[in-house]
């Protein structure tokens, strides 16, 4: 589902809004996220318990929520597309974001065998901060990119 996510989320932003293809793709990326989120709800594995990312889910899910709400029942409120796609756009962002953090923070894992626990430790420790920055350049970036959609989308 997260690479469905990030395919579909990506063609909906790079495409022209308001066609036939933009709703159906984008549709496609609602319930991708909605799935990747309430599923990733239960995950414990890293730590046994719930943990640090399991906040971003209490984030994305109404974001991605209220993103698909604004244009099926607010179109009538003025600057009804601004806000379906900040939600929208903040969405893909925190995906990607968490797709960067799981990354960062379970390849060291991933690649280290049993008798290599101490360094495994202190790469994931590198991987964790080496997540943080990768997330807030991200971030950066993001608004730059928002910024411009939003004055094409001409709103003040």
């Amino acid at each position: 589902m997260a690479i469905q996510a990030l395919i579909s989320g990506l063609v909906v932003l790079s495409k022209q809004k308001g066609t036939r293809t933009h709703r159906k793709v984008g549709y496609t990326y609602f319930f991708s996220m909605i799935i990747l989120n309430v599923t990733a709800i239960p995950i414990t594995n890293m730590s046994g318990t719930f943990g640090f990312f399991h906040v971003f889910i209490l984030i994305s899910l109404p974001t991605t929520i209220l993103g698909l709400y604004i244009p099926l029942f607010s179109r009538h409120k003025r600057n009804w597309v601004l806000q379906h796609f900040s939600y929208m756009f903040w969405s893909y962002v925190g995906l990607i974001a968490a797709f960067i953090a799981e990354v960062m923070v379970r390849l060291p894992v991933i690649l280290a065998n049993t008798e290599q626990q101490v360094a495994t430790e202190s790469l994931s420790a590198i991987g964790i901060m080496l997540a943080f920055a990768i997330m807030g350049a991200v971030m950066f970036f993001a608004e730059l990119i928002f910024r411009r959609w939003r004055s094409k989308l001409n709103v003040g």
